[in-house]
């Protein structure tokens, strides 16, 4: 288990303080705060008191929003937000076997109801969920005792610490002075602090923020989601896939040249053009026998129908692609029912996918009809539904799509972090370019609107 203090460690208290002041400023007509910024405010709710005459209020005016701060932090118009990424982290966690979070926070008795719904409201687009009982709320006010408190209760429970967040030393402090706590990693948020921010006597990691993409290796990804090297239109890209463990890669099949040959590119040709083989880097032929040679599966995304649609389908017949190693996608307006009727006939148990964003504003507001539309789809042969990552409720989709018995496809990723997260919602498969230096993949990307990336190695010179 992995111990999380609330306050400070996952309610970003330095948001919620700052908003508070500002609020008070705005009631008042004072102009107090208003150059004020969240990352200067390094002291606990609890000692306001003495941040405030920094600013040089009257005493008047202190005593009166300290009385207003208590009830407006147990009214509903209280302004709070999660930590930036610590949603993310906790929840890849719980993802991981055999591992907990537990979270703790000292608070009064009347908060802990609201404590419990804020953290709802947090995790509400990854669906988080705590058991109640790994939520304690412990009786000593102070953070030493507190936090020494929440160690016995967890371990009560059966469950081996190995870590242990808070943003006080005093609590660290503690953890590191009990009995067979040596092995229990120490961190420290460096947010707010109720206690003096004074060395501590144990070893602590001390940071401010969270990143999946610091915790989370290549190798800890769950192998139930199906990953997609997305835009493989040029050979240098399909040199990066071929030497990566990634086992699908799709391309784009947009025209056929006058000899046959299904040529790769993202966008169709412009009107002033005339789209010609030595333009195309790539010929899907070739391709194809790359990835045959490589043990991969293609993923074929069709920017057009018409000969394109019967010529890709008998060049994967003709090298040899069988239903597991193939994946067909297109657009409902280019293929229609026709044209997912020819896929589902070409290779009937492969994966026949359509982007479904324009479904979004029915599922929220007419979700009978867009399951039937859905439904609909689904009868045309297409076995799995895609979403863009940039949609404003793209994990509300999710996970309406998935309650509804649907496979979905994420994909717009745009960085290793964004696609991380994509990872927690647990979709079927993920598209991406891969374009994550971190972990040495330079994905160019599908060449949309003529962009691409590139990485150029320099050579230093060494004295």
């Amino acid at each position: 288990m992995l111990i999380f203090d609330i306050d400070g460690c996952i309610n970003d208290m330095q948001y919620q303080l700052f908003r508070a002041l500002r609020t008070f400023d705005q009631l008042q007509g004072t102009h107090y705060f208003y150059r004020l910024k969240p990352a200067e405010i390094k002291i606990h709710e609890d000692l306001l008191s003495s941040f405030l005459t920094e600013y040089q209020l009257l005493p008047e005016q202190k005593k009166a929003f300290l009385s207003w701060y208590t009830r407006y932090r147990k009214s509903m118009r209280v302004q709070m937000r999660p930590m930036k990424g610590v949603i993310e982290t906790v929840c890849w966690f719980q993802m991981q076997p055999r591992t907990a979070v537990g979270l703790k926070n000292i608070c009064s008795q009347d908060m802990q109801k609201k404590t419990i719904q804020v953290l709802t409201k947090f995790g509400k687009d990854y669906e988080w969920k705590v058991p109640s009982e790994l939520i304690y709320f412990p009786k000593h006010n102070s953070p030493s005792e507190s936090a020494v408190e929440s160690l016995s209760y967890f371990r009560n429970l059966g469950y081996h610490v190995i870590c242990f967040v808070d943003s006080e030393t005093q609590s660290l402090d503690a953890i590191a002075r009990e009995k067979d706590t040596r092995d229990v990693l120490l961190l420290q948020a460096d947010t707010v602090y109720r206690s003096n921010d004074r060395p501590v006597t144990a070893v602590v990691e001390k940071g401010s923020t969270y990143e999946l993409r610091e915790l989370v290796h290549e190798e800890d990804l769950p192998p139930y989601i199906d990953l997609v090297w997305h835009g493989i239109n040029d050979r240098k890209n399909m040199q990066q896939f071929l030497s990566s463990p990634i086992q699908w890669g799709e391309v784009d099949v947009q025209a056929v040249h006058e000899d046959g040959s299904v040529l790769l590119q993202h966008d169709s040709t412009l009107q002033d053009e005339t789209l010609s083989f030595e333009k195309t880097d790539l010929p899907l032929n070739e391709l194809l026998v790359e990835f045959q040679q490589h043990g991969k599966g293609v993923k074929v995304d069709f920017k057009a129908k018409k000969t394109v649609l019967r010529n890709t389908l008998r060049q994967l017949k003709k090298q040899g692609f069988t239903d597991e190693r193939v994946w067909l996608n297109g657009d409902i307006d280019v293929l229609k029912k026709s044209g997912f009727g020819m896929l589902a006939e070409a290779f009937p148990n492969a994966v026949i996918q359509a982007p479904v964003d324009f479904i979004c504003p029915l599922v929220f507001s007419l979700p009978k009809v867009a399951k039937n539309i859905l439904t609909l789809l689904k009868g045309w042969g297409i076995n799995r539904f895609s979403i863009s990552w940039k949609l404003e409720k793209c994990s509300a989709l999710l996970h309406q799509l998935k309650r509804w018995g649907f496979d979905v496809n994420v994909y717009n990723t745009p960085n290793l972090e964004q696609f991380l997260k994509v990872m927690i919602l647990s979709p079927r498969s993920i598209t991406s370019d891969f374009n994550f230096p971190e972990w040495n993949y330079y994905g160019r990307g599908s060449g949309k609107s003529g962009v691409q990336s590139d990485y150029v190695e320099k050579q230093i010179k060494l004295s």
